[in-house]
């Protein structure tokens, strides 16, 4: 595990060259703390749900973040009517939308069905490593699965276990952040529904 400041140009090159070569990352976004990777690399996804412990029948697809209309067309099928004027109001920002994905996604993007929760980051230094690594990078909190406390909802690596950090090939320090989750509302159904509550209030 590597230590990076974000302020660092150097350090952030480093980072992008871990995702492209499908390392795991540790890294600040516009709500919590994530564990990350290249979304378009199978074997990376499978190996972030390995540290995270995510697993089993009830497995719920972590969301994936983007920056910019390419990388969404990598994931979606199509934008369901409504759902591009909350694009427009909220995005960038924390608001997950859940959209018809593309038939050729992982499973594990996908959890099997037809839908794939979606987010334009507009964290400074998450929306970098999206745009530089040149791919969509899934975005799950940073803890292991079933944490609770301060540890369920990460603002700073102080709230990261040790033996996460040490699993993953990088860790950005972001200094403090947000805090509140995303709001996500699925878009596949009329109307949509709030899915969860969080940082966008609708």
């Amino acid at each position: 595990m590597g230590l990076y400041k974000a302020t660092n140009k150097i350090a952030m090159q480093n980072i992008i060259e871990i995702i492209r070569r499908g390392g795991v990352i540790i890294f600040p976004t516009e709500t919590i703390y994530g564990l990350a990777c290249d979304a378009t690399n199978e074997n990376a996804v499978q190996r972030l749900l390995e540290i995270k412990g995510r697993s089993g029948e009830n497995y719920k697809p972590p969301p994936v973040l983007i920056a910019g209309e390419d990388q969404l067309n990598l994931l979606v099928e199509s934008i369901p009517e409504g759902a591009r004027d909350l694009m427009r109001a909220h995005w960038p920002g924390a608001l997950t939308l859940v959209l018809p994905a593309r038939e050729n996604l992982s499973s594990l993007l996908t959890g099997g069905a037809s839908t794939i929760g979606v987010r334009e980051t507009g964290h400074a230094i998450a929306r970098a490593l999206c745009e530089n690594s040149g791919v969509p990078l899934i975005a799950t909190s940073a803890n292991f699965s079933g944490a609770t406390g301060r540890a369920a909802m990460p603002q700073s690596l102080n709230d990261i276990p040790q033996e996460l950090k040490d699993k993953v090939e990088a860790v950005v320090d972001g200094g403090i952040v947000g805090g509140a989750p995303s709001t996500v509302i699925d878009c596949t159904v009329l109307p949509f529904r709030v899915l969860r509550q969080g940082a966008v209030v609708l």
